[in-house]
């Protein structure tokens, strides 16, 4: 998790952002029970130099662009921080506040950076629902295995071997090709079993190696702290025994679909249903808008909880029916949050019961055209449908997966699919098998 985000120039935070939960946000211009961190850390960056350390069970990812220093406070075992995060970090606040301009701003007011804390907010959500091609699923690209490629490749290839990570700009910047060639390219490129991939939001980052795996940071001793901190400077030790399966306020179980009412739903949210149904079956988290005053009892809930349930007929969900606190979406596959907690949550689906609409979220024609064959069907004919679909669709994700992670031929399965069932079943074929079965 990233717990927070520091921009600071000559030791005047601009921007400082916790995300810690439970914890207070202390002012802009206060780094608080962090500063003598931070101060070590800044006497020990020189301009132009990124570095990452280790304290207790934070890492600190530090770069210095000219009079700008940026400092990412994460979990120790968090990955892609100075490769991703660091990177689209910088990009988003120059392209906000030039370099020209915060070189030459002077003042004690702030306050000219506070818009800056919802775009930060965005790109943070962006990088910590990131999807990662698995460690040690593809081929390693090197000198020699580049090499290997048709030479009308090898270009492509080479840029992100030297990059060692890179986005699709910035392969083509790099490459000088058309956006068209540099597609071509890549796909060919993870067609032949090399390249990893991590996407964040629409944007994806091809690289030699896998970022779904922290790589240890270096260690380093912290000048002597003069006020009691409560960051841990012993090393952080990993014991299985006490950690928890679930995190607190979760239940575990598999609803009662026959208890629940697809019909009504579907009458009371009119559109954008398929989006509800695109994040259950894609393992993504659900989040449920419902005021305690009208809902009591929680019978309203209860009834939406069985519902959903239908488009995971098979599978244990992790519920949490309310809460007034940030839980991570890794935690979780659906949670009933207070509507403050939506500016923690900026790109999960919503399903606010209250407004009768669905927030976020991806449509799918497959599914779509799935919610619109329930219109008219009772509730158990609508369950029945969603069983016989459900399964179908996550067989033939499976096999899917199978092909691709073996690098296995794949035209054939492909016309299969496209004329024994629909065109609009290979995208969510395609969706399971990356957020589901490839692991």
């Amino acid at each position: 998790m990233i717990k927070r985000v520091l921009i600071i120039k000559n030791k005047l935070p601009l921007v400082n952002k916790n995300y810690e939960p439970g914890q207070e946000q202390d002012s802009v211009t206060s780094l608080g029970e962090l500063q003598p961190i931070i101060d070590s850390i800044a006497n020990k960056v020189a301009i132009g130099q990124m570095n990452e350390e280790i304290i207790g069970n934070s890492k600190f990812t530090c770069n210095q662009i000219e009079s700008i220093l940026f400092v990412i406070n994460s979990d120790s075992n968090e990955a892609g921080v100075k490769e991703i995060f660091m990177s689209e970090l910088t990009s988003l606040f120059f392209a906000v506040f030039p370099l020209d301009y915060v070189n030459s701003w002077q003042g004690n007011d702030v306050s000219v950076f506070k818009g800056f804390d919802s775009k930060l907010d965005q790109l943070r959500s962006s990088f910590e629902n990131r999807i990662m091609t698995k460690p040690g699923s593809r081929r390693v690209l090197d000198t020699l295995s580049v090499m290997e490629l048709p030479q009308r490749f090898q270009k492509t290839a080479l840029v992100i071997l030297d990059a060692k990570i890179a986005s699709f700009e910035e392969v083509i910047e790099k490459s000088g090709s058309s956006p068209q060639e540099t597609v071509a390219n890549i796909q060919e490129i993870l067609n032949a079993g090399f390249l990893y991939t991590t996407k964040m939001g629409n944007k994806v980052f091809y690289s030699v190696k896998s970022f779904s795996e922290a790589v240890a940071a270096t260690t380093a001793p912290v000048a002597p702290v003069t006020t009691t901190s409560t960051i841990p400077t012993a090393p952080l030790q990993t014991t299985t025994s006490t950690v928890p399966t679930t995190v607190p306020g979760v239940e575990v179980k598999k609803r009662d679909i026959e208890k629940g009412n697809m019909p009504f739903i579907i009458k009371q949210i009119k559109r954008d249903l398929d989006k509800v149904f695109d994040a259950i079956i894609n393992r993504k988290l659900l989040l449920i808008i419902l005021d305690p005053e009208t809902d009591k009892n929680q019978v309203l809930l209860n009834m939406i909880l069985d519902t959903i349930q239908c488009f995971a007929p098979e599978r244990e969900l992790r519920i949490v029916m309310y809460t007034k606190d940030f839980i991570h979406p890794r935690d979780a596959d659906i949670i009933r949050v207070e509507r403050d907690l939506l500016q923690f949550y900026s790109n999960e689906v919503v399903l606010d019961l209250d407004n009768k609409k669905i927030i976020n979220g991806h449509s799918s024609i497959y599914l779509h055209d799935i919610i619109n064959q329930m219109t008219k069907l009772k509730h158990n004919e609508c369950v029945s449908l969603l069983i016989n679909r459900v399964t179908l669709i996550e067989k033939i994700a499976q096999d899917w997966a199978k092909i691709k992670k073996l690098n296995l031929p794949s035209e054939d399965f492909v016309s299969n699919i496209r004329a024994k069932h629909s065109p609009t079943m290979l995208e969510i074929m395609e969706k399971v098998a990356f957020n589901a079965f490839m692991d």
